[in-house]
């Protein structure tokens, strides 16, 4: 097994234990979780920092998602796409919500040498959860180009707000959930319906008043 597919798979084993445990979850138990001996881990990642770097980033991978989101028709209903490919969305926010509510919690922060830096200028380059966000709003876009002619907005420009609704929305849901100590809720159906019809109630929803 190659020293990626090696990382590939520790990272697997180790992204639901760092949701559960945080930086307090240990080698050991990842070790155990991935089937492997827990040095094997620090033969393809230097310490743990750099582990629980490369996880948080598997844990942003959008790849699975987009192809997903590839196999919606773009000839059903607009609402019914867009509720199907943010309920894809809303489960990732869901699961990155947890995860890095814990491992921030428990102190956890990147180390942003672990970033790429860009080869002309020796800068720092863009995040790499940046151009995985960036994937899934081309995504996205494509859904709703199909039915450009019922946006006011360009596709890709609507596509960044309907992800940027769908992700706040879950982070606060997840921190309501747990100081509340239930299951998160989802809004997807509302949002795709505000999405779509705006928070203002029409003249006739409003029992003949003007809405101003």
């Amino acid at each position: 097994m190659s020293t990626e597919d090696r990382q590939e798979a520790i990272a697997v084993a180790a992204i639901p234990l760092l949701a559960e445990h945080g930086t307090h979850v240990t080698t050991g138990q990842i070790a155990k979780a991935a089937g492997i001996a827990e040095g094997t881990i620090f033969r393809v990642f230097k310490d743990k920092q750099e582990l629980l770097d490369f996880c948080v980033l598997r844990a942003f991978r959008t790849r699975e998602l987009v192809e997903r989101m590839s196999t919606i028709p773009v000839d059903q209903p607009m609402r019914e796409r867009l509720i199907e490919a943010m309920t894809m969305l809303d489960d990732m926010a869901a699961r990155l919500g947890a995860l890095m509510h814990t491992l921030g919690a428990t102190g956890y922060r990147p180390d942003e040498a672990n970033h790429a830096k860009d080869p002309e200028s020796g800068e720092q380059g863009k995040p790499p959860m940046m151009e995985e966000f960036e994937q899934t709003t081309t995504a996205i876009a494509r859904l709703l180009s199909t039915g450009q002619e019922q946006l006011r907005l360009p596709a890709d420009r609507a596509a960044g707000y309907l992800m940027g609704l769908i992700f706040m929305t879950r982070m606060q849901a997840v921190r309501t959930a747990r100081t509340e100590e239930k299951e998160p809720e989802s809004f997807v159906s509302e949002i795709v319906d505000l999405f779509m019809n705006g928070a203002i109630a029409n003249e006739a929803e409003q029992g003949g008043k003007d809405p101003r």
